[in-house]
């Protein structure tokens, strides 16, 4: 009895871990990287039923390669965590939304670049309508210690299922946000004016999933990544900053396991 007991008490905590190798590192609308990179996420808390999902999250990025020559330093470029609340409700059969609520700290340390060792604090929204044909989605996330900008994020996809296990998900999305935020992206403007706000990539992205069971599934993508606007890639092209690409095809390959 005891044992039954325990075991009830235990059913609504979750773990979620997912590792990947990516050839690029793209963050928030920017080619931060375009030499291998280690990204691992985790995610432990407790399932609250209707009320969502409780908990706390890691993401970090490391670096697969010594052949730097920029401010970034090797090995681990940087982590973040901090609380999250996943939830969702029906609107009608077979469509739902979907949300992620973050709050979380980035840490940067360890950059000869003294400006970017310090530790970032942010808010983020996810949110999708999920159903069995085009599934809008977005991000949008406000930085608001250690920089202050606002970053978003939006998109559609859709997932085709080729057979019992074997998925296929394209998909295609818009990054950009605030003058601060392309600045981060683009750098500073060359004629000394302020970007605007607005849409500064584009890309499209391929992403097969071959599902092992409902615990483990393995994944591998393709993406292509694009500046928008004139003036945005004549700014790329003359910037001094290494992976600052206009251009730029990537790919990775990864696991998730959740329990």
């Amino acid at each position: 009895m005891n044992a039954l007991i325990f075991a009830s008490l235990l059913s609504p905590f979750f773990f979620e871990f997912a590792p990947e190798v990516r050839s690029t590192y793209q963050s928030l609308g920017k080619i931060v990287e375009d030499r291998p990179m280690q990204v691992t996420s985790a995610r432990f808390g407790y399932d609250a039923g209707l009320f969502g999902r409780f908990g706390i999250r890691n993401w970090d990025v490391s670096s697969l390669t010594d052949r730097r020559d920029d401010a970034h330093r090797h090995a681990l470029y940087h982590t973040e965590f901090g609380p999250t609340w996943q939830f969702g409700f029906e609107v009608v059969k077979d469509w739902k939304v979907t949300g992620d609520l973050t709050r979380s700290w980035t840490i940067y340390r360890g950059f000869r670049d003294s400006v970017s060792d310090k530790t970032y604090h942010w808010w983020q929204l996810d949110q999708s309508l999920e159903n069995p044909y085009l599934v809008p989605f977005y991000r949008v996330r406000k930085c608001f210690r250690g920089n202050n900008y606002f970053y978003f994020k939006t998109g559609i996809r859709r997932r085709f299922g080729l057979s019992e296990h074997l998925y296929l998900i394209p998909s295609v999305y818009a990054e950009g946000g605030s003058s601060r935020n392309q600045t981060r992206v683009l750098g500073a403007k060359p004629d000394g004016g302020t970007w605007k706000c607005g849409v500064s990539s584009v890309s499209a992205r391929l992403e097969c999933v071959w599902r092992f069971n409902e615990n483990i599934s393995a994944f591998v993508f393709v993406e292509q990544y694009g500046v928008v606007g004139g003036e945005e890639r004549d700014a790329n092209d003359k910037s001094s900053y290494r992976p600052a690409h206009n251009d730029w095809t990537h790919g990775g390959i990864g696991l998730r396991l959740r329990f």
